[in-house]
Formats: structure tokens, sequence, C-alpha cells
């Protein structure tokens, strides 16, 4: 059985699309799709499988003609790719399989392009479901899990799938869920609030495998909260502390944590011996009674910028945040926090934008029942947007529309300002209690080196960034020559944030002019209408919620 498994072309142009970073480093794309290699590894040992990432390279005439059965995965962004994709596979008269979020959350969509098998929730349920079925010669099915698997069950990815040298690095697993109720998030959604685990042999195995590849470079926890039960993870941490001294430090790390780990010492330096370099933290807002409206308490009670400080010396980790605006609740002053929140706990790469109720989520259903919600973004991103971000608002808020995005784009612009980026970079990469990764692997070593020259080169023929890139890289090797692959990796950085925040701001112009032409009243009359009937909008009974 040849088994071709297609991960559909995120859009090129996009601000979660880091073209740029990749052509800097000269690699493909980020990361390789941990879902399917993860569902590759439930298949038959005797089925012959192919994987092809269209972030790496087209999708051929040759491959589909090669195939016997095609498996397709696909989160909200990928849709229309996918559904291309199950189209053309189905004119040659090729079974289907498609499973994800998207799938999950949406599957009429996948339905009506002509799937045959709807593999839906997660995989260790309800694949070995299908396959019984398949085997069996059933022509067409939906599986539903019905509950959690236990992540003891799950097996090592397959990563021989692909070559690691496509992609900046590779994404492990060790838990899903969260034990926190965010009203705006889609995991607890999809995994019922229920936190779970993989073994501490089983992440140590996925290392070995990736070790044997001859894969060195970072490794990033896709978990949504690394630390989501802080106790739990600290064996966890110990044991791959051990694991790369081993081996002689082939791998640096990073993943999504709350920052309330900075209250616990113990656990920072643990991160810190188990060479965790970056963490993704969802701030959301300085505002304590907007973060309580939307049940993030556990951010509150506490000083942001302390927490980060001990992050930044006690952890040795940098902090990539993201903020919202537009939070029930919030003062009406809170642009003015949330860049004295920037500035004062140092973020150097912030990510804000309005809050987006994504479909599934709690907010989307109260937003719905309230009647606040855009009827048109129920099942998808909004229309002509390409992100969240760029989609700016698309609910009915509390504050003024016009004062909402026009908070947005001043918090923008104070991020992005070179001369304030580069000044919280160098600031960041000097307090950094780092242990530098000097020879992960000589592959490794030599891409990051041609990678830096590069980064010297653009950063130098810009007059905008010319100055504060080199007067943070002579502040950072003067007082903490330790800090620069920091400082270097949140300079490439950059170079994406420049190319997509024209675009992000003239989307938010738009929205902002048509407020102005409309009246805000009439505005949101109109965008809260109900559409005509059509494939945007799917019956209630059809959405289970997911992740996207």
């Amino acid at each position: 059985m040849n088994v071709l498994m297609v991960w559909p072309k995120f859009e090129s142009f996009s601000f979660w699309n880091f073209e740029k970073v990749c052509s800097l480093a000269g690699v493909k794309y980020m990361t390789p799709p941990l879902g399917l290699l993860t569902v590759a590894a439930l298949l038959p040992k005797d089925w012959n499988l192919r994987l092809v990432d269209e972030n790496v390279r087209e999708l051929s005439e040759r491959d589909l003609a090669w195939a016997d059965l095609v498996l397709v995965g696909s989160k909200i962004v990928h849709r229309d790719r996918a559904l291309e994709v199950i189209r053309t596979a189905k004119a040659l008269g090729l079974p289907v399989v498609v499973g994800g979020p998207d799938p999950t959350l949406n599957p009429s969509f996948y339905r009506e392009a002509g799937a045959d098998y709807l593999c839906l929730d997660e995989g260790e349920i309800t694949v070995p479901r299908w396959l019984a079925d398949f085997e069996a010669g059933v022509q067409s099915g939906t599986y539903r899990a019905g509950e959690l698997p236990n992540l003891h069950d799950s097996p090592v990815p397959r990563f021989d799938l692909i070559d690691h040298k496509d992609y900046l690095y590779v994404g492990v697993q060790y838990s899903r869920g969260c034990p926190y109720h965010c009203e705006f998030c889609n995991v607890i959604d999809l995994f019922k609030n229920e936190y779970r685990t993989k073994t501490i042999d089983q992440v140590l195995s996925e290392f070995d495998l990736l070790y044997s590849l001859g894969y060195r470079g970072q490794l990033d926890f896709f978990d949504d909260n690394l630390a989501g039960h802080m106790k739990n993870v600290k064996p966890l941490l110990r044991a791959i502390a051990a694991w790369l001294k081993e081996h002689d430090y082939p791998f640096q790390l990073s993943s999504s944590v709350t920052i309330n780990i900075a209250k616990d010492s113990e656990l920072l330096a643990l991160f810190r011996e188990a060479r965790f370099k970056y963490f993704l933290v969802g701030i959301e807002s300085p505002d304590e009674n907007a973060l309580k409206g939307a049940q993030k308490p556990q951010n509150t009670g506490f000083s942001i910028a302390e927490a980060a400080d001990r992050i930044y010396r006690e952890a040795g980790a940098t902090i990539h945040s993201g903020f919202l605006l537009g939070l029930d609740g919030e003062a009406a002053d809170i642009a003015d926090q949330v860049v004295r929140c920037i500035d004062e706990a140092c973020i150097p790469w912030v990510m804000a934008g309005v809050v987006y109720p994504l479909p599934g989520t709690q907010l989307s259903r109260r937003l719905d029942r309230e009647k606040r919600l855009f009827p048109k973004i129920r099942y998808a991103i909004a229309e002509g947007a390409r992100d969240q971000i760029s989609a700016g608002l698309q609910f009915k808020p509390e504050r003024p529309v016009d004062d909402i995005l026009a908070d947005l784009i001043r918090v923008m612009h104070h991020s992005f300002d070179a001369e304030q980026y580069f000044a919280r970079c160098a600031e960041v990469a000097t307090r950094l209690n780092t242990i530098p990764t000097l020879m992960p692997g000589s592959y490794i070593f030599l891409r990051n080196t041609r990678t830096f020259l590069r980064l010297c080169v653009a950063m130098g023929r810009s007059a905008t960034t010319r100055g504060p890139f080199y007067k943070a890289l002579y502040r950072v090797l003067r007082k903490n020559p330790a800090g620069i692959e920091a400082l270097a990796t949140l300079s490439v950085l950059y170079t994406h944030f420049q190319s997509m925040l024209p675009y992000v701001y003239g989307k938010l112009d738009e929205q902002r002019e048509a407020v102005r032409r409309e009246g805000e009243a009439a505005w949101l009359e109109r965008n809260l209408k109900e559409p005509e009937p059509d494939r945007v909008r799917l019956p209630v009974a059809e959405a289970a919620p997911a992740a996207q």
C-alpha cells in the first residue's frame, strides 16, 4: 500500500509564516508537521509512506500517480488548499482520508470536497478504528474519539520521513492540553481541560531517534503549556539535562509556558540546565480586571516585569509574548498600560492583536449568545484577512471600535520601532544568564555563522536598522557575549516583522476607514447581520470544538 501524506501549503504571506527568516537561514520552512508524523507512526509498518510538505516542495503528478491512498492533514489556515488536494485526488479515483483540527471542527467542508474517511479528534484513537474498517473493505466513514487518549500509548513520530535540513527546527511533544480556563483559547475546548503527558522515556525516545538521524539544533516542545503541572515537569527537565550532558548537548530547546513559572526558582534553574532558550508566554494584558474577565487569573497578583526579569536571569531564556486588546473590562488607557508593560518587562518580540474569537472557543460561543459575534467568522478566519492580527476586530466590543484599533496600531508601532526594538533586545541579552551552545554540530554551526553574516549585511543595508542593530551588538559583546545568540535570533525575527507590518497596518487602516465612513453603529449593524445561507455557514451540530 502506497500512502501519500500531504501537509498543505500555508498561506505564503501571513504574520505566522516566517519566510524571511527561513530565507536568511537558508532553509525551506520553519518546522515539519508533527501531527502527520505522529499519524504516520500509527499506520501499518508494511505500508510505504511518502510525506509531501507543500511548504518544502510542490505536490506533483508523479506523487499522485504513485499513491494508492491519500491522507491530508489540515488546520483552518490550510483549508482552501487542503480542499483542492482532496478534489484533485478524487478526480484521479484515489480514496482520501482527512484529519486535523479544522476537519474536526468543520467536517462538512471536507465531506463535500469528496473525502472518503474523516478521522477526527485525536489520532491515537480514531486512526486504529479507521484502519480496521479500511482493511475490512469499508468504503467511507466518519470516526470520532468520544474520549481522550492516554498519551502513554502515543508512538514516536516518524521523523525519518523528513529531511531535517529543510527546516529551521523540529517539534516534539510532552503534553496535550492545559489546566487553565482562558476564555479565548481553543486548546481547552479540544482537550476538555484535561492535561495529559507522555512518560519521560517516551520523550527521550524521541530525542534518541532524532539524534540517531543526525539532527542537531533547536527542538521546540509543541506543548500548549509545557509546565502545566510545574511539580510534575521537574523530573522531565532533570532527565533532559542528563540526556543532553551525556550526548554533548546536541539540542537547545523552546516551548510555551505561563509567566507564573517565575514564582518557582527551582523550576527556572531546571529549565536553564535543560538548555531552554526561548519561551512563548501569553501575557495578554497588564489589566487585571480584563484578565479576570477572560478567565486568566494565573497572570494576576504579581509583577510581570519582575517575573520576566527572573526568567531572563534564572532560566537564561528570552520571552516572546502575546498581548490582546479589546478584552471585556479593559481600561480606556490600556494602550498606555501595554506599552509600559512591554518596556518595564523588556519584552523584545511582541505579538499584539485584537482578541480573536476563534471557532469553538468559550469566547466565540459567549459572544454569539450575546449577539456580539460577527456571523461570518463562526467557522473561518475573517474574509480577506491572512491571520488574526490583520483581521482586526470581529465582534462588537465594549469600548469604541476606533479606539481599540488605534490602540493596537500604537502598540505595534512602539513594539517594532527599530530603536525601541533593538534597545530591548540588547537589554535582555545583557541580563541573560544563558549557557551558550557553541557547537551543536558542524552543520548547525556553519548555518548559524552564515545566517549571522547575512543578518549583519541585511541590518547594515537599511538606514532604519543599521544604527540600532550595531549599537545593540556592541553593547552585548561588551557586557555579556553569551547573549549574542539571543540577540542574533531576535534580530533575524525583525526581518520578518519588517516585511509584514505594512500589510497589517494597511488592513487595520482599512477597517478604521470603514468605521469612520459608515459610522460605528452602522458598521456594527452591517457586520452583525446574519449572511445569506451558503457554505460559510454550517449547521451548529457540525461544530465540535477544536484547536486551530
